[in-house]
């Protein structure tokens, strides 16, 4: 039987994979909802913050793959999403230790709105994508233009996670829902790595030194808002204490298939960085 599936930001990192894995697949019909216009036939409008787009998205869906909206009423906005699609599996893309915030801190209402109100729910808390060392918005600039890759780890390392095995996960918990029901997967890369192992790789792929700056966390969260700073700043305390850098074996027990490691992510993206 074909099961529809409604996956948010059909754009995004992880979405878009689960776009494209589920078509692969031949017995789901995907509708990608995406608020920028698109020529693609499985896309369709919707936006957070207009309802009246919501229904046509959701009608008569099986299960919804639901990237985490990082706003500050997205508790709430979830909340009214799984109303509207009563029934449906919800697959929630959380982030790794979001079981360690306190239980009024944002990242556990989020997950919350999810468990207590869907019918069938799985959680992914997955590691830092591997993916934002190639997105303009994060840190390809930097590496590409000035060789250098900044972030406020004070030196701890993180099990980085590709956005790929990250779907493939969420993949599985679509397709079956009955063995993924009720279940809270922490998903990460096969090993932790500092961000100056990270520079290494890079410097070796590329041919070119790029160097690891590690600002202090103050510095980050400079001129942020407040609720932001708040969010980011908790998980920034989570990557300094050791949770990021906890590695799981969910992708190989729910795919099959090993991680790809982050030395494997360098050496495919390399050109990128190479000016």
């Amino acid at each position: 039987m074909t099961r529809t599936v409604f996956v948010t930001g059909a754009r995004g990192k992880t979405g878009r994979e689960v776009v494209a894995q589920l078509a692969e697949r031949g017995d789901t019909e995907v509708r990608g909802g995406s608020s920028q216009n698109s020529l693609e036939p499985t896309t369709v409008a919707f936006d957070w913050r207009d309802q009246s787009n919501w229904y046509k998205a959701l009608d008569g869906v099986d299960a919804i793959y639901l990237g985490r909206p990082d706003v500050q009423d997205a508790p709430e906005l979830i909340t009214q999403l799984i109303a509207a699609a009563p029934g449906a599996h919800v697959v929630l893309v959380s982030e790794q230790g979001a079981e360690r915030v306190a239980a009024d801190g944002w990242v556990r209402r989020v997950e919350a709105a999810v468990t207590g109100n869907a019918s069938l729910w799985t959680i992914l808390r997955p590691s830092w994508f591997q993916q934002v060392l190639t997105d303009p918005r994060y840190f390809l600039n930097a590496i590409r233009l000035e060789r250098t890759i900044g972030l406020s780890t004070d030196g701890a390392p993180i099990a980085w996670a590709d956005t790929r095995d990250i779907a493939a996960v969420a993949v599985q918990a679509i397709v079956d829902p009955a063995t993924h029901h009720g279940k809270a997967y922490t998903v990460t890369g096969p090993e932790a790595v500092t961000t100056i192992a990270i520079a290494a790789d890079i410097s070796a792929a590329i041919s070119a030194e790029v160097t690891a700056v590690i600002p202090p966390l103050s510095e980050t969260l400079t001129g942020a808002d407040p609720w932001l700073a708040e969010v980011v700043g908790d998980m920034f305390g989570r990557v300094h204490d050791g949770t990021f850098a906890a590695v799981s074996d969910t992708v190989e027990k729910v795919t099959g298939r090993s991680p790809r490691t982050i030395k494997e992510f360098i050496a495919e993206h390399a050109d990128q960085w190479r000016v």
